[in-house]
């Protein structure tokens, strides 16, 4: 839509005519007729302006829509890139290599046992049995640990 023609107000505005009659009535003749003629470009003009104030909000919400494609596409480039992956791999590479190691370490096949450092609820070594710990070894408050009569507890 191109932009409406408005005609230009009168150079000598009614307000501004130096004090005498004869310019005041010019400048207010002028005037009138320039408000006339204003009166009938106006509806164009307020057209234009909704025409271009509707096209304006169109264009301010498929910005936005293009700024939230933008914002997924560039998280999901992120986390495909070959840095983040490679730290994810590493991590859960440590990750299973501690789990692996903790698993033959409670293989009762296994010579290496673990064993956490803090005993936090009651235990006993049963009559008959031995039991070794690897020390320091700490006992939470309110908790016993009983070796009975026939077993043993040894904490290297």
């Amino acid at each position: 839509m191109t932009i409406p023609t408005l005609s230009p107000a009168p150079a000598t505005t009614p307000n501004v005519y130096g004090g005498d009659p004869a310019a005041f009535d010019a400048a207010m003749q002028a005037w009138l007729t320039w408000e006339a003629a204003r009166s009938t470009e106006d509806p164009a003009f307020l057209a234009w302006i909704q025409a271009n104030a509707t096209t304006i909000a169109a264009l301010a919400s498929a910005a936005q829509s293009d700024r939230v494609t933008c914002q997924t596409a560039a998280a999901a480039v992120a986390a495909q890139s070959p840095v983040t992956n490679a730290a994810a791999a590493a991590a859960s590479a440590a990750a299973a290599a501690v789990s692996a190691s903790q698993a033959q370490a409670t293989n009762p096949d296994s010579p290496i046992r673990l064993n956490p450092r803090k005993i936090t609820a009651d235990f006993t070594v049963a009559a008959a049995y031995n039991a070794a710990s690897v020390g320091p070894i700490a006992i939470a408050d309110g908790v016993t640990v009983t070796v009975q009569d026939n077993a043993t507890w040894s904490i290297h």
